[in-house]
């Protein structure tokens, strides 16, 4: 099935895309009015119609809230009384002719959470999802879709945007995990005049979320990471592109080595990345080595200033240089790149996914770490470093790099790292 055929008056490209996307996990988001619910709501009705015996979840994060919102649109708007033929109000239930249920679960009743976990669907739909926590998503709702006897199973989140730090945005944008698809919402046409208004009246982090429908943080973040913008898929290098290796060195935080490619307009792409904990720096050398020969360069690279890890990589026949480390000027020289739109990350470059910082709820590559790289002070001369291995890997390759060192190398002669 690649289309769910849909006979809806869709307002706009994005409400139709919404119905029509079949993606095991979908997320809906966009601004204020743009008719996420109405989506939702639609879509729970039309698989439960099309497919007999179907069960069918409408979620929200409390159960009042619900009641109001998506399970009263639902009900008000959506569902013909004559397709229902048993109801209870108080369970929040409805069975169509067909045999299909319909559920209505707050994620703050203990009561709905076990007839969630009891029940097997085929179609979950949960409003304003940026309520709900991580495990609510993984252990609440994505191991109940799997009724066995319908063709079809989707997780959608219906929402308005968050901040870059929030799971949906790094499962979403940030990881772009395969079966996760995304959809963005915009204003209806034909709402009252007042309503735009109020829209025009919003500002600062308001306007941007809820008028432009856009992921971003209160102030705070060290960069303006946005990863709808700055995660590009890959394309292939032009050889006479310049090329930089750096690496921060860790065991229990992730040792991470970057390779970047430089265009002739300075424009800074990272293609390939380690970022993995728990090895040693000997067990990375020979792959940091074979991937430099892949790419026909000389094992070179900018590195934290530990001297037994380097010595490591120089006994592999890497090449090293320590790393300027002013975190300042490093950062605002990074910073520079994002505000000239001048360093982009491939969407492919992570060479490996580190389960154990994946079930540990941590980045797990330098593209997650942004939403969590915050200042800790207004004053702006420190931040919060907890999850920065790959903040400070990128750090050092472009400041050490735009400072001019200088490395003689086999292949290429004397070139700047």
């Amino acid at each position: 099935m690649n289309k769910i055929q849909v006979n809806f008056q869709a307002k706009t490209p994005a409400q139709e895309a919404a119905l029509k996307d079949t993606s095991k996990n979908l997320l809906h988001d966009g601004p204020w009015a743009c008719g996420k619910t109405h989506v939702g709501a639609f879509k729970a009705y039309y698989v439960a119609s099309k497919y007999k015996k179907n069960c069918i979840a409408l979620v929200r994060k409390k159960r009042v809230d619900l009641k109001a919102t998506l399970w009263k649109w639902f009900i008000d708007k959506i569902l013909p009384d004559a397709d229902v033929v048993a109801h209870n109000d108080t369970d929040l239930y409805r069975k169509l002719r067909n045999g299909s249920e319909i559920y209505g679960v707050g994620l703050d009743s203990a009561n709905d959470v076990n007839k969630l976990a009891s029940r097997e669907y085929g179609f979950i739909v949960v409003e304003e999802a940026k309520e709900i926590s991580e495990n609510d998503f993984e252990e609440k709702l994505g191991r109940c879709l799997r009724l066995p006897n319908v063709p079809f199973h989707q997780l959608m989140l219906l929402t308005n945007p968050d901040g870059p730090g929030h799971f949906l945005y790094q499962k979403f944008f940030a990881q772009k995990l395969p079966g996760y698809s995304r959809v963005q919402g915009t204003i209806l046409p034909g709402l009252p005049e007042s309503y735009y208004e109020r829209l025009d009246q919003l500002t600062g982090i308001y306007s941007l979320r809820y008028k432009d429908g856009l992921w971003v943080a209160f102030e705070g973040l060290v960069y303006p990471f946005d990863a709808s913008k700055h995660i590009i898929q890959s394309f292939i290098i032009p050889q006479g592109w310049r090329r930089v290796l750096a690496i921060d060195f860790g065991f229990d935080h992730p040792f991470v080595c970057q390779w970047w490619a430089i265009s002739p307009s300075d424009v800074w792409y990272m293609y390939r990345e380690i970022y993995y904990s728990r090895r040693t720096v000997n067990t990375h050398a020979p792959q940091i080595v074979q991937f430099c020969q892949d790419d026909g360069i000389e094992p070179a690279a900018i590195c934290d200033h530990d001297a037994e890890d380097r010595a490591t990589l120089q006994e592999h026949g890497i090449k090293t240089i320590p790393a300027r480390k002013d975190r300042l000027a490093g950062q605002q020289a990074v910073y520079d790149l994002f505000e000239q739109d001048k360093i982009y990350y491939f969407d492919n470059a992570l060479v490996e996914r580190d389960v154990r910082l994946v079930m540990e709820k941590k980045p797990a590559a330098t593209t997650e770490e942004f939403g969590s790289y915050i200042w800790a002070n207004k004053t702006k001369e420190d931040m919060v470093k907890e999850r920065d291995d790959g903040m400070d890997t990128s750090r050092y390759a472009v400041y050490t790099t735009q400072r001019g060192y200088e490395m003689k190398t086999k292949k290429q002669g004397k070139i700047l790292v």
